[in-house]
């Protein structure tokens, strides 16, 4: 999975519930990146990223001195998002700036605070922006989605609900789902590719205690 994650030319999407342990694969991703001198910017739409992770596991892992720390942690950009109308003239700067990585945390569910009639519109247009870049740029793109857990009427069936799954589902090339675990693993299903197998893999960051 982690291959895939990293190929370039990829739109990925990582769906789960919260506590699953997405921004937790996003710090382990940039963590990668960065040790392969590969700039990534972090697009973060609810206040979760913590590059102090990042930097206690280059630290603790690799034991890097400060100096080292500091130089690898400047080859991610960060930009915190507040409202989804903001993220379309973020991907048109994008386009123009020169990064090898994007990892997009927690957006999607921010256009559910947009009222907007069209909003399933709106979310097809950024799906398809990004789907653009990567072709254009030849990079990848690693974006969460949120897993809803909902019941019906008597609360006897209990389900699980992908935010827009129907508007994403045919512009990602890479879908898999996180399974909650125990503390320090990531459970993977892959969706497609089906050659992909389900695995696990175990996270320094630590899982449920980001999203």
């Amino acid at each position: 999975m982690l291959l895939y994650c990293r190929e370039a030319g990829n739109l990925i999407e990582v769906a789960g519930e919260k506590g699953s342990g997405k921004t937790s694969l996003l710090h382990m991703l940039c963590t990668i990146n960065t040790l392969e001198n590969k700039r990534t910017l972090y697009l973060d739409g609810s206040g979760s990223f913590r590059p102090e992770k990042i930097r206690d596991h280059l630290e603790e892992s690799y034991r890097f001195k400060k100096e080292e720390i500091i130089e690898y942690l400047r080859n991610i950009s960060f930009v915190r998002i507040y409202e989804s109308d903001n993220i379309f003239n973020l991907l048109r700067k994008i386009k123009l700036l020169n990064i090898d990585y994007i990892v997009i945390d927690d957006l999607m569910i921010l256009f559910l605070n947009n009222h907007r009639s069209k909003v399933r519109f709106q979310v097809r247009r950024f799906v398809r922006e990004m789907a653009l870049i990567v072709l254009l740029k030849r990079i990848s793109i690693i974006f969460t989605n949120t897993i809803i857990r909902k019941s019906d009427n008597d609360n006897s069936h209990p389900f699980l609900y992908e935010l827009f799954y129907n508007d994403l589902v045919r512009y990602v090339h890479v879908k898999a789902l996180l399974q909650k675990s125990t503390t320090n693993v990531i459970d993977f299903n892959i969706i497609y590719p089906t050659k992909l197998n389900s695995l696990k893999f175990e996270s320094r960051f630590g899982c449920g205690q980001t999203q």
